[in-house]
Parts: structure tokens; C-alpha cells; sequence
């Protein structure tokens, strides 16, 4: 079995309401993504060390007011 990241693999949605203006935030990707410009392409264990143990951070952003925030999920078992 392996634990994978539910967002990224398209295993569930994000419905989650900008505390600000109470648009629906949009997912801007994996948070190691924006440590450079290789990071995308770097193997994801590696980048893995940054983060919290177990958890996959995202970046979610607001389209209508531009706020962002980080939000981490519990990877899964597949």
C-alpha cells in the first residue's frame, strides 16, 4: 500500500468558503511547487522533508479577493 495526497490525486474535492469574501477558495497546488523553479520537478520524497509528516500542504487562494492560504491534508492509503 502506498499513502498518497487526496487532492492531488483527485480523490476529493475542495469546497472550502474564503473567510474574507466567502467565494470558494481554488486550489493552487502543492506548496513545495513555489520553493523554485525546479521544485515541480523534483522528486516528491525529497520535498517531502519540508513539510509536515504524514500531510500533503496546498496552497489555497481566493480568485474574487486574492487571499491565500495553506491548508494540509492527511495522505491516505491506496
Amino acid at each position: 500500500m502506498e499513502k498518497v495526497c487526496p487532492i492531488c490525486n483527485g480523490l476529493q474535492s475542495i469546497f472550502i468558503a474564503c473567510p474574507c469574501c466567502e467565494s470558494l477558495m481554488a486550489d493552487g497546488g502543492v506548496l513545495e511547487n513555489y520553493y523554485g523553479p525546479y521544485s515541480p520537478y523534483m522528486d516528491w520524497s525529497g520535498l517531502q522533508q519540508n513539510s509536515s509528516e504524514g500531510q500533503c500542504v496546498h496552497l489555497l487562494y481566493c480568485p474574487a479577493c486574492h487571499y491565500d492560504t495553506r491548508v494540509a491534508w492527511e495522505l491516505i492509503l491506496i
